[in-house]
């Protein structure tokens, strides 16, 4: 064979195996995605709000970490997990809020990306912002 062509097959050979090993090795950024959905409802009575998140294919690793709350802008609760529920759940905070309040929430995935949601306050049933 010439040496043209073993050159060639070898490198061949090597881009090959590069490539199947860096995606081997590198599942996290594969398999990793965002929470898909995040919906927020928000009771005045109670002064409660309801987050109901969904981030399917999830395991002991890749749950949904973090959610951060914020009321017009500003932070005002940071809740942390270690796992998740199921692949649609729901959690409550109690918050504070009045006609005219927008709340921000972000759902964080423990390995890879977030999804934010807004509600906007008001007289009648609360209003999801985009």
């Amino acid at each position: 064979m010439p040496k043209k062509v073993k050159s060639a097959v070898l490198l061949s050979l090597v881009g090959t195996f590069a490539i199947f090993a860096m995606t081997s090795l590198c599942p996290t950024t594969v398999n990793a995605h965002a929470p898909q959905k995040v919906l927020l409802a928000y009771d005045g009575a109670t002064k409660t709000l309801s987050v109901t998140v969904t981030h399917t294919r999830f395991s002991e690793s890749h749950y949904v970490e973090k959610v951060v709350i914020k009321k017009n802008g500003t932070v005002v609760a940071t809740q942390e997990y270690k796992s998740q529920p199921s692949e649609t759940f729901t959690y409550t905070y109690k918050v504070d809020a009045v006609s005219g309040d927008t709340l921000e929430v972000k759902a964080s995935c423990s390995r890879f990306g977030s999804t934010s949601e807004k509600i906007a306050i008001g007289m009648g049933p609360s209003k999801t912002l985009r």
